[in-house]
């Protein structure tokens, strides 16, 4: 083997592998601000695609980039920094548009080209780390120690910086870090290291005088929308690791929101500003505080069902938001409200540093506002409430399908339904959709959580009351009074809100208001709650069964069956219910397999085959270097994606919990990657062997232990719980940081042509796992895939391509 220079560039691989995955986690807070926020697969799914093409590129340009290594190494390091920069403002000048997928074909293109252009900084920076792997194949353990270690610093470090700096900035940083590792890795290799530094600075200082990064959001966004209008302005932008807050004002056409209001109200809400999160509306703010006369309008939601039913009750806010829901609290009667909040900046908004000089929603003597997860605030909360409140919402046109969300699962039901005190209610408030989605789902979880409470007839626990754009579900622990009962139709009657379920409906009190040509909402309450079930609901047509934590996506409504009857229909309305969030999904696993397939495919003709001088070059060991590198692509990506969706319970956030959990993969598995480099004497097989029945044990014992163990801790700090995270995650990340460097060593011992491939291998089955994981998770839920990914390390061991011969085994 010819080496470069005597030392491999370690820290270069560090230093330009934490900024890619800086760059990953990066992507998350941007996609959520130019297009939506449920992309954790997707973002994964750009890096390796940009993985899985340098291994492709190296792999057939193998012995002209290892002779010009310096070079090739120092350009694709600045490569990285410049088009990490170049493309992201580029990929926001596509006009993509997700909501337009289902009738437009066009948006597949803009999709890929999406794909496409994100993907070019992850291979540049894969180029440096694959040719390093190839160039030095004896320290491939080593060098891949540092780009995991590496890449968990990054993730820790961007957490830290999202909590100071805004997205752009962070952005203009990383492009930063790219030019000099190039100069670094140029005075390490002593590749014109002046030259390299002056270039560095020069490109540096022209980005932040001449092309500073902007993030926008989309045009179909909220926020967008909202600045057309004739008069707006921004008044205030604030960010943090929660999202970028923007609050608009306009005196010409004043916002007045107010979602589930009576068409019989004779008070309108007050002038008011809008205030949107990473684009999309989250409330909005008075121009004024609150009177008696300018809230008045806050009785006539259909959210105020539950306080004409009980007095002076304790009430418990969950998402809270702006706010709006605890001043209609306030309003009507509360005796005292607490407010629970993850996105602390919300509330800033209102409450000045002062308490004193506070009032309403921020008066600290009638509100307690606390700043997490509302799960994790009842995990740790032993007090009774007379009343829960929690709004949900689904996107109108299924965008959030793919979106976790363990607000709407049987495990959220439950612990509401026990923090009620005797004689509470359970209020949730949502959006309506035709046919009825969202509403039945609800009704479906009450029903599952109140038959595991012990409830005999759930029917008698529940009632349901919508409006022309929302509804109010009611929940109680006991069987709902006739006072109660006799105080729901008195409320209807007053404000025109359609009755959809009580336990002695009539069919005469359905539908008379609202009116549809059928009174779909009441047809599928009854058959859920009076014996049916959700599929006799809609005909079928529908998934509105109740999910779990374990399958968290309560806003996933199409059903296979029925996406694929659309298509094949052909009818524009049929396609066009489809779920747009699921087309999504499934069209950017369409995309990583064609080009992930391509990518595998391509080198074949260039890889060295045998011949009369080298008659053993690759004989017989592609068949076993695919699957063995395939099955780790594929198996390390499915558990970690499995846990990064299933911590987002525990941590409260997904950028928490993408970065805690990839910061504990990636260093623990970088630790085992070097552990193994030092394990000469050590047979390749016994170590796979001990790797992959580690795997097993611990994902036996997580899956087991692990969900009542974290309930426990949920109302921990949150650093705690990330610790608890790594602490947790590192005895099995350590174990599958082994297989990969050891079976890529093997490979360069045996057939050094193969290395640079089996990289592109795992990288592009990296691609494909990161794009199928969401989908299968909905399916098998995050244990399933879990399963599936033990399944494939236990196979690892008998599929290796490079240890079939005696010779040297104990040292590969």
């Amino acid at each position: 083997m010819s080496v470069p220079h005597p030392a491999a560039p370690a820290l270069a691989v560090g230093l330009i592998s934490s900024a890619a995955l800086g760059y990953e986690i990066l992507l998350l807070r941007i996609f959520a601000i130019v297009h939506w926020h449920h992309l954790v697969a997707t973002a994964i799914s750009l890096a390796l695609l940009g993985y899985g093409a340098s291994g492709t590129f190296i792999a057939v340009f193998r012995v002209a980039l290892e002779r010009h290594f310096a070079a090739v190494f120092v350009a694709n390091a600045m490569l990285f920094g410049i088009s990490a920069l170049a493309c992201t403002a580029l990929a926001q000048q596509l006009p993509f548009d997700p909501q337009a997928l289902t009738w437009e074909p066009l948006q597949l293109l803009y999709l890929a080209a999406t794909f496409l252009l994100l993907s070019v900084p992850f291979f540049a920076a894969a180029n440096c780390v694959g040719l390093a792997l190839s160039a030095y194949r004896d320290e491939i353990p080593r060098l891949y120690g540092y780009d995991l270690l590496g890449a968990g610093l990054g993730a820790l470090l961007l957490l830290v910086a999202l909590s100071w700096l805004h997205p752009a900035d962070i952005l203009y940083l990383i492009f930063a870090l790219g030019l000099l590792v190039g100069a670094a890795a140029a005075r390490h290799q002593r590749w014109y290291p002046w030259s390299a530094a002056a270039v560095a600075i020069t490109l540096a200082f022209t980005a932040w005088m001449f092309a500073r990064p902007a993030i926008h959001p989309a045009d179909y966004k909220d926020l967008t929308r909202s600045l057309w209008v004739v008069g707006a302005e921004t008044e205030t932008v604030s960010h943090g690791i929660a999202g970028l807050v923007t609050v608009v004002r306009n005196d010409v056409v004043p916002v007045r929101l107010a979602p589930g209001l009576s068409l019989n109200t004779t008070t309108l809400p007050p002038r008011q500003r809008a205030v949107f999160v990473d684009g999309e509306l989250a409330g909005a703010i008075d121009d004024h505080e609150h009177t008696a006369t300018s809230a008045l309008y806050l009785g006539d939601l259909t959210s105020a069902l539950p306080y004409h039913l009980l007095q002076s009750p304790q009430v418990a806010v969950l998402n809270a938001g702006i706010g709006t829901s605890v001043q209609q609290a306030l309003h009507l009667g509360a005796a005292s409200v607490t407010a629970i909040e993850p996105n602390a900046q919300l509330p800033a908004l209102l409450c000045k540093p002062n308490p004193g000089d506070n009032l309403g929603v921020c008066d600290t003597r009638r509100v307690r506002w606390h700043f997490q997860a509302s799960r994790a605030f009842l995990a740790g909360t032993g007090a009774p409430f007379d009343l829960i409140a929690i709004d949900i919402h689904s996107d109108p046109t299924g965008l959030d399908a793919l979106n976790i969300s363990f607000d709407l699962t049987t495990g959220a039901m439950t612990d509401y339904l026990r923090h009620l005190a005797p004689g509470g209610l359970l209020s949730i408030n949502g959006n309506t959709r035709v046919p009825p989605r969202l509403l039945l789902r609800a009704i479906d979880t009450a029903r599952v959580a109140l038959l595991q409470a012990g409830s005999n007839d759930p029917a008698t626990h529940i009632a349901a009351i919508r409006g022309w754009q929302r509804f109010n579900l009611l929940v109680s622990r006991s069987p709902l009074t006739g006072t109660q009962l006799a105080g729901i139709r008195t409320f209807c009657r007053k404000h025109g809100f359609d009755l959809v379920w009580l336990p002695d409906i009539q069919a005469g009190e359905v539908n008379q208001y609202q009116r549809l040509s059928e009174p779909l909402f009441h047809r599928g309450a009854a058959a859920i709650l009076g014996g049916g079930s959700q599929r006799s609901a809609t005909g079928g047509s529908l998934r509105l069964q109740a999910v779990s934590d374990d399958r968290p996506y309560p806003y996933r409504f199409t059903s296979w069956r029925e996406a694929w009857m659309a298509v094949r229909s052909s009818d524009p309305e049929r396609i066009a219910s489809i779920d747009s969030g699921l087309l999504v999904g499934v069209a950017t696993l369409l995309f990583t397999v064609l080009i992930g397939a391509s990518l595998i495919l391509i080198p074949l003709r260039w890889l060295p085959t045998p011949t009369t001088s080298h008659p053993t070059a690759n004989k017989g060991r592609k068949a076993p270097a695919f699957a063995y590198f395939a099955m780790l692509g594929l198996a390390f990506l499915f558990i970690e994606i499995a846990w990064i969706q299933r911590l987002q319970l525990f941590l409260g956030h997904p950028v928490y919990a993408t970065t805690a959990v990839l910061a504990a993969f990636l260093v623990f598995a970088g630790l085992g990657s070097l552990w193994s480099q030092r394990q000469m004497h050590t047979r390749t097989t016994q170590l796979l062997h001990l790797a992959a029945l580690s795997i097993l044990l611990f994902s036996l014992v997580y899956m087991l232990f692990l969900p009542s163990l974290l309930a426990r801790m949920a109302a921990w700090p949150l650093l705690s719980r990330a610790c608890v995270v790594l602490l947790l995650l590192a005895p099995m990340a350590f174990a599958m940081g082994m297989p990969f460097p050891l079976g890529l060593r093997a490979l360069g011992h045996t057939s050094a042509g193969l290395v640079p491939w089996a990289w592109g291998i795992n990288g592009c089955t990296s691609v494909i796992a990161a794009a199928a994981a969401p989908l299968l998770a909905m399916e098998a839920g995050f244990s399933g895939l879990t399963a599936i990914a033990v399944i494939a390390y236990l196979l690892v061991p008998w599929l290796n391509p490079g240890f079939h011969k005696r010779t040297g085994d104990h040292g590969t």
